[in-house]
């Protein structure tokens, strides 16, 4: 009955008339897909069905109409009213008779999602009336019509079109242009006039290495281009693609789409579990870019430069290059830990498909894709490959949160070799810790305790020797030590020894006594003396007790050691032990520890007395160089410091060590998504829609095979995705607009012709990013206005068919690079560990991104998203973004800053300071009209910095600064 209860509440409200939903964005198609569809299939599709017949309380989710419908009288969700929603009363458990499962809680990340999903308005694409049925095996499912599926454009391979003719000859400067302009003319627009030079240099230069150019740098363009300006602008392509900061730049365009993070969480940043070594992937990715790494190698190294590394002789880098896959984002916590190893594996799917091929193959996790034909079946078949492969060497606790693998930058050889060193001084200082390793003589006085000196080992509390050389009882802690006495106490690790050393061949007679100093806790004291390798006595002290032991006519060899050990006990914190040893020989010499230690550590030690740490037979002098032992372990110690390597993340081969999974293995479907409800197994491969051939009998996890079909010039859309990609970053938006979803809720290609010939030009090429700059960057309508007239205005309102450039808003890293050019203050250092305050002047793609961090100057200023996988930033113009540029204190810092940079002569005369600083931060120089606000707002001294602050910070605020025409 209470599976029903969910229906049967709803009728307590009135029914509500739905008007007809806003069609989904892509951002909440993605969410809807990857959150909501596969919990109501696992965990609501086996009571309210229609396909599965059974629709408890007249409640069917199969269906957006069906939650709308609601139960027996109405709705079940209020789309946008989370807190009205039977929905989530029931999920969240806050009604016992209404809690839905009935049986079992939802996991909290479930709930959430469905929260989240109501108040973005419960978006929701089902249409139809198909139900969310559980995956079928593969022999069972209908298959796609693969042959009518490749019909489509992205899906066939790309064609070697023709370059059209066009009318208008003198504006095109190459094919590139040729294409677009036969576009335009088709439709009656008309491409807008050229840039001016400063305009033209300022945008070349922020689009290929993310900085302004100097004033120099444009006034050398300038007098260029008036002779030559095709000649002008090819130079200053190649100047600015040879700069170290390039890869900088388009670097941070790719880990926008590989959800790129320094760190995974605020409260552990730092920590063993977060991704410590992260920042070496990102700097692999700007050397990448910087050296023009041909794309193919590109993809072949992220997915399997661990297999190519070790096949093609040792490259650290090729192995750093698979961190793309350890800095993921699957929900690292969960205590189901079989249910982190599917989300692993669906993250690295999802992160394969979406970036390589513009496919989101991981909607197809748990059910087919309800949209392109990908099937449950291709998903699985990819899992296999990275089932094979990990980057978790284990799992934790499950109280705990995963720590992700640590992988040493050395080739399997020197790995080995390291193992080997670590082995034998292990052994070394096994041997050495066997023998007894004297104390420096050097004393130290113990804190509230009057004439009470200590003697300890390598700085440390314990082991240690304490003396009281005062004439009265001394009590401090819990310890009490008559009047000069001598206590040891052993170490945490070791034992600590009182040695004798005879000085000849003698006799002597030994006393010794030994008191639990420390009688207020523990659990008594065990001890032992010995002369050489012959025990003379050892036995047990009771907590708080004492005892005596005598030795008559011992004999001693010059040099050999008599020895008094306290051994090291389970409770050794309480082992202090006053020891009384006193050696008397047959002429009536003595030697009396506490007499000696009384007097000075020195005359002690003068007397023949060491104390030391450890126990055996061998006295061992750290400061003995000749010692073979010593030797051996500085040896082994200089060659590991030798070979010791920076770490770090990325994926290596077989599954994860300790599961089901270890070594290498095909995938089974999981039903609904769910590793407890398994169907066909299959084999590993690629989307049958996408290739005929599937490798033979892949080796080791197969993953060397997948990047060789993704990288294969064969495959359909790799080339035309990264063409696309680098297409959208100089010309303001993809000629598909969905960089990262080519398929059927992508938007159609506007050119897809010109992305054809570009993917053949990009492989013709050798698959150079570089040269794909230089052919875009070249061309007539990358160098157009982006100020249009108003008739291309009312025909192009979108520029759909780039008949203007796109004005384009600084991102957060060229905002606040600039921001500490303008201040004079900007470090270029390339590469490094990133930093985390915002005050630090490195570049801003070195600035700690933690991903749960929500509230950074990144994410106010439209960053990445590190969460998710990110095909164009958002684009916001907001007030807190305004109050920012206007308040933080850095932004005030650096306005002082360039206020200060303003040349002597310039400030005595108001006109040249503000030519200089629109020179400085706009490129160009002032209008009159802007030249005479500029002046009356300076006012007062004008040689004083202060007089100048407030009209830098104001130029700062602009939109002319804050914008790239």
């Amino acid at each position: 009955m209470k599976t029903s209860r969910l229906a049967l509440a709803v009728s307590l409200f009135a029914p509500i008339v739905w008007g007809a939903p806003p069609a989904p964005t892509a951002e909440q198609m993605e969410f809807f897909e990857t959150n909501i569809r596969p919990a109501l299939q696992e965990h609501c599709a086996d009571c309210h069905s229609g396909t599965a017949g059974k629709v408890k309380g007249g409640l069917d989710l199969d269906t957006r109409s069906g939650w709308e419908k609601g139960g027996e009288t109405g709705p079940a969700i209020v789309p946008g009213d989370p807190e009205s929603s039977l929905l989530i009363t029931a999920v969240r458990r806050m009604d016992k008779d209404l809690a839905m499962p009935p049986k079992k809680e939802l996991p909290r990340s479930v709930v959430e999602h469905f929260i989240t999903w109501v108040k973005m308005g419960a978006p929701d694409p089902r249409v139809a009336t198909t139900a969310s049925a559980p995956a079928a095996p593969a022999s069972e499912r209908p298959a796609f019509d693969l042959a009518e599926a490749r019909k489509q454009w992205a899906f066939r391979p790309p064609e070697r079109s023709t370059v059209p003719a066009v009318k208008l000859t003198a504006w095109p400067q190459n094919e590139v242009d040729r294409f677009l302009l036969a576009a335009m003319e088709g439709r009656g627009l008309a491409p807008s006039p050229a840039a001016s030079p400063e305009v033209l240099l300022r945008r070349l230069t922020y689009d290929l290495i993310g900085l302004p150019p100097s004033s120099q740098e444009i006034q050398a363009f300038v007098e260029q281009a008036k002779i030559n300006r095709p000649q002008a602008v090819t130079g200053a392509v190649e100047r600015l693609l040879r700069s170290p900061h390039y890869g900088e730049k388009w670097g941070r365009h790719w880990l926008d789409v590989v959800r790129y993070a320094d760190s995974l969480d605020a409260r552990g940043q730092g920590k063993e579990g977060d991704i410590l070594d992260a920042w070496r992937y990102r700097d692999w990715v700007v050397q990448s870019f910087n050296n023009d790494l041909p794309y193919d190698e590109f993809i072949r190294q992220q997915v399997a430069g661990d297999i190519l590394a070790a096949r093609d002789g040792w490259d650290a880098n090729k192995v750093v290059a698979t961190g793309m896959y350890a800095i993921g984002n699957w929900g690292n916590g969960d205590s189901d830990k079989l249910k982190v190893h599917t989300d692993i594996v669906d993250d690295q799917i999802d992160v394969t498909t979406r970036a390589f091929m513009g496919l989101t193959l991981a909607c197809a996790r748990c059910h087919d894709h309800k949209f392109d034909p990908l099937s449950t079946a291709d998903y699985y078949a990819m899992a296999g490959f990275f089932f094979s492969s990990h980057i978790l060497d284990k799992f934790a606790h499950p109280t705990a949160g995963e720590k992700i693998m640590r992988i040493p930058l050395l080739s399997p050889q020197q790995q080995g070799r390291r193992v080997e060193l670590q082995q034998r001084l292990a052994v070394v200082d096994a041997e050495l810790n066997q023998g007894l390793l004297p104390f420096d003589s050097q004393e130290a006085p113990v804190k509230g305790a009057v004439d009470v000196v200590s003697l300890n080992r390598k700085g440390a509390s314990n082991p240690s020797l304490l003396v009281n050389r005062s004439g009265r009882e001394a009590r401090f802690s819990t310890i009490t030590l008559p009047p000069g006495a001598v206590s040891v106490h052993p170490g945490p690790k070791s034992a600590v020894t009182l040695a004798w050393r005879a000085p000849e061949d003698l006799t002597v007679n030994l006393h010794a006594t030994l008191t639990d100093a420390d009688a207020h806790c523990g659990d008594g004291i065990e001890w032992v003396a010995r002369i050489g390798e012959r025990d003379l006595s050892r036995g047990t002290l009771a907590n708080g007790a004492t005892a005596k032991f005598e030795a008559t006519e011992v004999s001693l060899t010059k040099g050999s050691l008599l020895a008094l050990t306290i051994l090291r006990g389970r409770e050794y914190t309480c082992d202090t032990t006053a020891v009384n040893l006193r050696l008397t020989s047959k002429d009536g010499r003595t030697w009396d520890l506490s007499r000696d230690f009384a007097t000075s550590s020195t005359i002690a030690t003068g007397q023949g007395w060491l104390v030391c740490e450890g126990e055996g037979t061998q006295l061992v002098s750290e400061r003995a160089s000749d010692s073979p032992l010593v030797k051996e372990q500085q040896a082994l110690q200089a060659e590991l410091a030798a070979t010791d390597t920076a770490m770090c993340h990325g994926l290596r081969e077989g599954g994860i060590p300790g599961t089901k999974y270890e070594g290498f293995h095909d995938a089974q479907i999981h039903v609904r998504g769910s590793y407890a409800r398994l169907a066909a197994l299959q084999r590993r491969g690629f989307p049958a829609l996408l290739s005929n051939a599937q490798p033979s009998a892949p080796q080791g996890s197969g993953r060397l095979d997948l990047a060789r079909w993704i990288a294969s010039p064969d495959h359909p859309l790799t080339a035309r995705v990264m063409v696309n990609r680098i297409w959208q970053h100089h010309l303001g938006r993809g000629i598909v607009a969905t960089a990262n979803n080519f398929g059927k809720l992508g938007t159609p290609p506007t050119h897809p012709e010109l992305l054809d010939w570009l993917a053949h030009r990009f492989m013709d090429s050798g698959w150079s990013i570089k040269a794909m700059h230089r052919l875009i960057c070249t061309s007539a309508a990358y160098q157009q206005t982006s100020i249009p007239d108003e008739e291309v205005l009312r025909l192009d309102p979108d520029n759909a068919f780039f008949t203007r450039q796109h004005r384009m808003k600084l991102s957060a890293e060229e905002l606040r690079d600039t921001l500490l050019l303008a201040g004079g203050n900007l470090d270029r250092t390339v590469g490094g560990i990133s930093v985390k305050e915002l005050q630090i002047p490195r570049r801003t793609l070195y600035l700690t991104a933690v991903r749960s961090d929500r509230s950074s100057f990144r994410m106010l200023f439209d960053g990445a998203d590190p969460n998710t996988v990110v095909e164009a930033r958002n684009d916001s113009v907001v007030a807190p973004q305004a109050l920012w540029l206007l308040n933080h204190p850095f932004a005030l810092e650096q306005a002082a800053k360039l206020a200060q940079r303003l040349p002597a002569e310039a400030k005595q005369t108001p006109a040249q300071g503000v030519t200089w600083l629109y020179r400085e931060l706009f490129s160009r120089s002032p209008s009159p009209a802007e030249l005479q606000l500029a002046v009356q707002l300076i006012g007062g001294d004008q040689t004083a910095p202060a007089s100048w602050e407030t009209l830098c910070h104001a130029l700062m605020c602009s939109n002319e600064f804050l914008f790239v025409d």
